[in-house]
């Protein structure tokens, strides 16, 4: 995502090697992508919902509802990057939270106006999981954080959840967002404990984690272009269903060769230099808007296979271009936030939103399966843009 990565990329596994704290390195555990396993069927339905209704309304309200679930997977995550090597019930515990997001999900799908019950009770059920995980460290005394906190931020925000279910609509919704925005207030005012907890944390294995689950995303999009062809089956369809899967190809790349290993480095050093706000945007923050974008190039794909040689409408060209530039733009704003020179990130950034942009625009009268194969063009350009920078600092770099 950033044009200097390929060159560092040497120098910055080795750095994020020296400077994780020992021990800390560690693969996902396997009740995690147990527990990964929910959260495919809430992505699916997310990018269903944009898919049906592409509007900026339903996009809106598709990712307001998707964002509680992010939260709640990030924040067990994070709770088990911590502690789950200390105290193996974390890994139960985990398990045991699956019920959570099921039922968000499943409130989500049957209508969360009728469902809007099961949404809160799920999502207070995770903060009564979350309460537990807590509570490990703080009781043992093995944890710098007061208690207040962990009760504040789990028991407290599931009291405001359940109490939601008697609240009638909109306010209900009102209810909600508090209780999120109480959550990432006290996220950011943890001062006293920031060093004890942040300095516990394993890089590698967040980093692992959210690469698994844009794994997810970009197979929800794999998932909808196939069936989409299925149900409708078109030469424009499968035309649409190989560029799709050039797209997927190509973004997979872009994050896997050139963004997760330049951020694993930048996270160890903010690691070691004690920057914590940092860490914090990039794994528990800026994924979730990753994931937006990437959900919204899955139900751009999904549409377009569907339209046989029709072209695609307005909305789902819109999703298109938005998707990948979004992706490149929130992995430019971790860059930065990481420390990466602005000049360097600019110069991949700029035609990263343009190009696929451009070619949506081109594209808007041809059938759908050209927009698509347009975007998967833009996107070989872009790579192979990425990999000219890269050798052309990696030059500069050796005369230097």
């Amino acid at each position: 995502m950033r044009s200097d990565a390929a060159v560092r990329e040497g120098a910055d596994r080795r750095a994020a090697s020296a400077d994780a704290p020992p021990g800390r390195r560690r693969p996902a555990d396997w009740y995690e992508l147990f527990f990964d396993l929910v959260f495919v069927v809430a992505i699916a339905i997310s990018a269903e919902r944009i898919e049906a209704d592409p509007s900026p309304t339903g996009v809106v309200v598709a990712m307001l509802l998707f964002f509680p679930l992010w939260w709640a997977w990030v924040n067990l995550m994070v709770s088990n990057n911590l502690f789950g090597e200390r105290f193996p019930v974390v890994g139960a515990l985990v398990i045991a939270a699956m019920p959570g997001p099921a039922a968000m999900t499943v409130a989500v799908s049957s209508g969360i106006e009728q469902s809007a019950w099961l949404y809160a009770a799920g999502a207070a059920w995770i903060r009564l999981v979350l309460l537990a995980m807590w509570l490990l460290p703080c009781t043992r005394r093995e944890l710098s954080a007061p208690l207040w906190r962990p009760l504040a931020y789990n028991l407290g925000t599931a009291a405001v959840w359940l109490g939601s279910i008697g609240v009638p609509a909109p306010y209900r919704y009102l209810c909600w967002a508090l209780a999120v925005a109480a959550e990432v207030g006290l996220l950011v005012l943890r001062r006293g404990a920031a060093h004890d907890v942040y300095q516990r944390a394993s890089v590698s294995h967040g980093l692992e984690r959210v690469g698994l689950f844009v794994v997810i995303v970009v197979g929800e999009a794999v998932y909808l272009a196939v069936t989409g062809l299925a149900a409708h089956p078109s030469v424009g369809g499968g035309v649409a269903v190989l560029a799709g899967f050039v797209v997927c190809a190509l973004l997979a790349r872009a994050f896997f060769r050139w963004g997760a290993p330049t951020t694993e480095a930048g996270l160890a050093r903010a690691q070691s230099a004690r920057s914590y706000g940092a860490m914090r945007d990039v794994v528990m923050y800026l994924p979730y808007f990753l994931v937006v974008a990437l959900t919204l190039v899955a139900a751009a794909i999904g549409i377009a296979v569907g339209r046989d040689e029709g072209s695609l409408p307005v909305d789902a060209r819109i999703l298109l271009a938005a998707g990948i530039g979004g992706f490149y733009l929130v992995n430019a704003v971790a860059g930065l936030r990481l420390g990466r020179p602005i000049r360097g990130i600019a110069s991949l950034l700029l035609p990263g939103l343009a190009l696929p942009a451009i070619a949506c625009a081109l594209t808007g009268s041809l059938p759908a399966w050209a927009t698509v194969a347009g975007v998967a063009v833009a996107l070989v350009a872009l790579d192979v843009l990425s990999i000219l920078l890269a050798s052309r600092a990696g030059a500069s770099t050796q005369v230097a």
